[in-house]
């Protein structure tokens, strides 16, 4: 009975691992309409670390819209040289017009109609 508490107790303390299956893309350029959402960016930390301090509940504001933060997974990076844990960033149309946005140093052009 102990050995159960102290794996119970064991698992509990470990941290949510990234879902691999979970596959974030980048979108060079996402075309949507007002009050859809895509997921454009993967935001990762260090290769093969989760990123620190993610609030799941920040949301950034742009000219069309907002960003905020979705599930975790893994994104595909060239500078890790494959697969490394992310948070998906996720754009949500308010209003029509064209912008490009800049997540984690990539731009992302945006078509909102």
């Amino acid at each position: 009975m102990f050995r159960i508490f102290l794996l119970i107790g064991l698992l509990a303390a470990v941290p949510a691992l990234a879902d691999p299956n979970n596959q974030i893309p980048f979108r060079k350029s996402v075309e949507l309409n007002v009050g859809q959402s895509v997921v454009v960016h993967g935001y990762r930390g260090e290769c093969g670390k989760r990123p620190d301090n993610v609030d799941p509940k920040r949301t950034r504001a742009t000219k069309l819209g907002m960003l905020s933060n979705g599930k975790w997974g893994v994104t595909n990076s060239r500078r890790c040289g494959g697969w490394t844990p992310a948070v998906e960033v996720i754009f949500t149309a308010q209003k029509k017009g064209r912008e490009t946005i800049k997540v984690a140093g990539d731009n992302i052009k945006i078509r909102v109609r």
